[in-house]
C-alpha cells in the first residue's frame, strides 16, 4: 500500500507556534477527506455483507488497502498539527495495517492459533477452526450481547486419534484456572465430529471441579460416540468441543423461529420443560413480529408444572428473532430459563440455506411513508416505538421497529434490539448506517415526516429494498448474506476483514483506553485521529494568528469581531451577516444577535463585584476573533471580564460533525462566578451537551450529531453567550442560576413568538 513519509519528530505538544491557522486548517481538512473516502470505502465493503452488491476477492483487496492509505493520511496530519503529540498512533497503524495484511495473504490471526478459546472472543467466521455451534454462540454474545453461559471451545487442531493431543490437555488445564473463563462446578460438555455425510454431536454435564485427566477422558469418550454416530472410526472425523457453564434454571427447552402451520404460515415455537423433567413440553407458539403475540390454542400441556410469564415469552421471541436475522437463517435455540425469569441462550442449531422464500410484498398504496435512503437493505416487521438520542437502551423492546429523528451515533445500542430502524434525517456512509449493517438491521434514512407519519405501537413493516414503510405486518424472514454459503472463501474472507477494517470500538472519548495503544481496527485509528485534531483547532489562540490578515465584521450590536478566512468563509468584499458562507459560523452569530439576548447596559457593580475583578487577571487573549471555512469555525470571544471559545464542524456526516464550548472568568465574586457556571451547565445539559464544570471554568462537548442539530445547537449557543455577559453580577446561588435558567428559557420563548409574528 502506497504510504506518505513520517514528518519530521519535534517535541511533542499542542499546536506548535510556528504554524499558522491556515496551515493547521489545511491539515485538518486534508484528514476530513482522509476520513470521508476511507468511511465511503468502508461502507461499500458493508454493503457487500448485506447482499447489496456481487465482490470478488479483487475488490476485498483493493478496499481494505484504500483504507489502511487513508489511516495513515490521518495519522500524518494529526501529527503535523499537533507536533508530534501522537506518534505513537503511527506504531499502531503499522500493527493494524500488518493484520490487514495477514489476512489478505491467508496468514492466521493470534488467535487462530489457540488451541482454547473463550466463547467472547468467537465468530461465525471461526466455524472452520471452531465448529459452528461454538461460532454462532460466539456471534449472539459479541454482536448482539445476548447472555449466553461462560465457556471455552476445542479447536479441530486440539484433536488426534487418542483424543485430546498433549498441548490440547495443558491449554484446557490453563482455560479452566482463569479466573475470566474458568469454569467451576457442573458444565455442559459437548462434542460434536464431523464427517463426509454430516454431523454427530454427543453431551453430557459433567462436573469441572474433577481432575484434568477425567475432563480430558470424558471429552475423549464424547468424540468416539459421536464418531461412531456416523459410522467413522475417530481418525475419520474432525472434532469441536464446547465446554459450557451450566446454569440453574426451573425451565429449560427450545424456541424454534420457523415452524409451519397448517395453513403454511410461519411461526415461532417456544418448547419449555421443568428442568429435570423428560414428560410433556409446554408448546407455545407466537407470531415472529413484535410484540411477539402469543396464536390462539397453540398450548400442550403447560399448567402450573411450567409456567412462562408472557413478558418473558416475548423476551425469548425476540432474542431469537435477533439471532435470525444476525446469522442469516432460521435456527433453533437451547434455552434455560431461572426462576427469576432470567434466561441464558445454551445452544444454536442452524439451518442453511434458509428454505423460506422472500415474502410477499404489500401493495404500494398502503405505503405510511416512503423515500430516503437504504443503510441497509432487507424489510422486517415490529410495533413503532419513538426513540431519541437519550432513549435507553435497556427499555427498547427487543424486536420494536426505532423510529428517529437523526440517525445519530448515541442510538446504535437502541439499534442492537430492534428489528428495523427509520429515520427523518441521516446519512447511509454514516456510523448508524455502519451498525445497522454490521447487525444486519433493516434501515431506512431520511424518511421524510416519519415520526409523524409512523404512530408510537403502530404494526409496521419496513421494506428498505422499496423504500418505504407498510401498514401491517409481514412474515420476518431471514435473508442469506450477500448470496454466499457461509463457508464460502470470500465471504469469510469479507467478515476478518472488517473485523480489522470497519469495527469501532473506541466510541467514548472520555473513557481510559481511548489511546493510541486503544486502537484496534483502522476505523478506530481514524476515529481517533479525528478526536485529536479537532481538540488541536480548538486550542487555537489568538496570539498564534498574529501574521494573518483579518477583517472586521459589521454586526448590529456592541461587539468588536474580526474574521480570518481560512477558506470560503465570506464572500468577496463582504464585511456582514449575510456575507458570512460558513455554515457554523452564520449559525452562531444568529444566535447571538437573537432579539432579547444582548443586554447593553452597564453592569450593576457592587463592592464585592470590583474586589473580584481587582483579584482575577484578565484573559490571555486579545481582541474578539473567528478563525473560520465554510465548514469550520473557531469563536473567542472576550466579553467584559469573561473569556468565551465556541469550536465547531459542521459536514453531511455526522460522524464528523462538533461542537465545543468553553466559557471561563466574569467581573463578580468567586460565589457569583460559580452560581453563573451553574446556570451554563443546567442549559447546555438539557441542549444535549457533556459538561464539565470546576470553579467558574465550564466546558461542553457535544459530538456525532447530524449537520441540522448542530446549526440548532450553535444558535442557541450565540444566544446564551450573549445572553450570559455580565450576568454573574447579582447572582449568589443555586436558587439564582435556576431563576436565570427560565429567564434565559423565557427571552428564547420570546424571541421565536416575535419571529413567528412578523410577515
Amino acid at each position: 500500500m502506497t504510504m506518505s513519509p513520517e514528518p519530521p519528530r519535534r517535541p511533542s505538544g499542542h499546536v506548535a507556534p510556528e504554524e499558522s491557522a491556515r496551515s493547521v486548517f489545511s491539515k485538518f481538512r486534508a484528514l476530513l477527506e482522509a476520513n470521508t473516502a476511507a468511511l465511503t470505502a468502508m461502507a461499500a465493503m458493508e454493503r457487500m455483507r448485506g447482499g447489496e452488491y456481487i465482490f470478488d476477492r479483487a475488490f476485498l483487496e483493493t478496499s481494505a488497502r484504500a483504507v489502511a492509505d487513508y489511516a495513515h493520511q490521518a495519522v500524518y496530519a494529526v501529527n503535523a498539527m499537533t507536533g508530534n503529540a501522537h506518534v505513537a498512533l503511527f506504531d499502531r497503524f503499522t500493527q493494524v495495517a500488518a493484520a490487514v495484511e495477514d489476512i489478505l495473504a491467508g496468514r492466521p490471526e493470534p488467535d487462530d492459533a489457540l488451541l482454547v478459546r473463550p466463547i467472547d472472543r468467537l465468530r461465525l467466521e471461526d466455524r472452520q477452526r471452531i465448529g459452528e455451534e461454538a461460532a454462532a454462540l460466539g456471534e449472539l454474545a459479541g454482536q448482539l450481547g445476548l447472555p449466553v453461559p461462560r465457556g471455552f471451545a476445542l479447536s479441530h487442531a486440539a484433536w488426534d486419534a487418542q483424543g485430546l493431543t498433549p498441548a490440547a490437555r495443558q491449554a484446557l488445564a490453563a482455560a479452566r484456572g482463569d479466573p475470566d473463563t474458568g469454569l467451576h462446578g457442573p458444565a455442559q460438555v459437548r462434542v460434536t465430529a464431523t464427517g463426509p455425510q454430516g454431523d454427530a454431536a454427543r453431551q453430557e454435564t459433567h462436573s469441572l471441579t474433577a481432575k484434568a485427566e477425567a475432563v480430558a477422558a470424558t471429552l475423549a469418550g464424547l468424540a468416539r460416540a459421536a464418531a461412531a454416530d456416523l459410522g467413522l472410526r475417530p481418525d475419520q472425523a474432525t472434532f469441536a468441543a464446547l465446554l459450557l457453564a451450566a446454569p440453574p434454571a426451573t425451565l429449560r427447552g427450545t424456541i424454534e423461529t420457523m415452524q409451519r402451520q397448517q395453513d403454511g404460515s410461519a411461526c415461532l415455537a417456544l418448547s419449555l420443560h421443568p428442568d429435570g423433567d423428560t414428560g410433556p413440553a409446554a408448546l407455545r407458539l407466537l407470531a415472529r413480529a413484535h410484540p411477539f403475540a402469543r396464536l390462539p390454542g397453540t398450548e400442550v400441556a403447560e399448567g402450573e408444572a411450567a409456567p412462562l410469564a408472557d413478558a418473558t415469552a416475548a423476551l425469548l421471541a425476540g432474542r431469537a428473532m435477533a439471532a435470525e436475522r444476525l446469522l442469516g437463517a432460521p435456527l433453533t435455540l437451547g434455552v434455560a430459563v431461572a426462576a427469576s425469569g432470567e434466561s441464558v441462550i445454551e445452544a444454536v442449531r442452524l439451518e442453511f440455506p434458509a428454505a423460506a422464500a422472500a415474502p410477499v410484498r404489500p401493495p404500494l398504496a398502503a405505503a405510511l411513508a416512503r423515500g430516503g435512503d437504504a443503510a441497509c437493505l432487507g424489510a422486517a416487521s415490529g410495533a413503532v416505538v419513538h426513540v431519541g438520542e437519550g432513549t435507553p437502551a435497556g427499555i427498547f423492546p427487543r424486536g420494536g421497529v426505532a423510529v428517529a429523528r437523526s440517525a445519530s451515533p448515541a442510538l446504535a445500542p437502541v439499534v442492537r434490539r430492534a428489528a428495523a430502524v427509520v429515520t427523518e434525517v441521516g446519512d447511509p456512509a454514516g456510523h448508524l448506517a455502519a451498525v445497522a449493517r454490521e447487525l444486519r438491521v433493516p434501515a431506512l434514512f431520511g424518511v421524510p415526516d416519519a415520526m409523524r407519519a409512523l404512530a408510537e405501537g403502530a404494526s409496521v413493516t419496513v421494506d428498505a429494498d422499496l423504500g418505504a414503510v407498510f401498514a401491517g405486518a409481514l412474515e420476518n424472514r431471514p435473508v442469506s448474506d450477500s448470496g454466499l454459503a457461509p463457508d464460502d472463501p470470500e465471504y469469510l474472507l469479507l467478515r476478518r476483514l472488517l473485523r480489522r477494517v470497519a469495527t469501532l470500538t473506541l466510541t467514548d472519548p472520555d473513557a481510559p483506553e481511548f489511546t493510541a495503544a486503544g486502537c484496534r481496527s483502522l476505523h478506530d485509528i481514524l476515529h481517533f485521529a479525528h478526536d485529536r485534531a479537532v481538540a488541536a483547532l480548538a486550542g487555537l489562540r489568538g496570539t498564534e494568528l498574529a501574521a494573518e490578515p483579518a477583517r472586521r465584521l459589521t454586526l448590529p450590536v456592541p461587539l468588536d469581531l474580526r474574521l480570518l478566512d481560512i477558506g470560503g468563509a465570506l464572500a468577496p468584499g463582504g464585511t456582514d451577516l449575510a456575507a458570512v458562507r460558513s455554515r457554523p459560523l452564520a449559525a452562531f452569530l444568529a444566535g447571538l444577535l437573537t432579539p432579547g439576548m444582548w443586554n447593553a447596559a452597564p453592569a450593576r457593580l457592587g463592592l464585592g463585584d470590583m474586589l473580584g475583578a481587582m483579584t482575577k487577571p484578565l484573559p490571555d487573549v486579545t481582541g474578539n476573533l473567528a478563525i473560520a471555512a465554510r465548514n469550520y469555525c473557531n469563536v473567542s470571544l472576550r466579553l467584559g471580564w469573561h473569556f468565551t471559545v465556541v469550536d465547531a464542524y459542521l459536514d453531511r456526516n455526522p460522524d464528523k460533525n462538533a461542537v465545543y464550548f468553553r466559557f471561563a472568568g466574569g467581573m463578580a465574586g468567586s460565589g457569583a462566578r460559580r452560581a453563573r457556571a451553574a446556570f451554563l451547565h443546567m442549559v447546555l445539559a438539557r441542549l444535549g451537551f457533556k459538561v464539565e464544570t470546576a470553579g467558574d471554568l465550564v466546558v461542553a462537548r457535544r459530538k456525532l450529531l447530524e449537520a441540522e442539530e448542530a446549526e440548532d445547537a450553535l444558535r442557541l449557543l450565540g444566544a446564551l453567550c450573549a445572553f450570559a455577559r455580565q450576568r454573574d453580577t447579582g447572582l449568589s446561588g443555586e436558587d439564582d442560576a435556576l431563576a436565570l435558567a427560565d429567564a434565559f428559557r423565557a427571552a428564547l420563548a420570546a424571541a421565536k413568538d416575535a419571529a413567528g409574528a412578523r410577515p
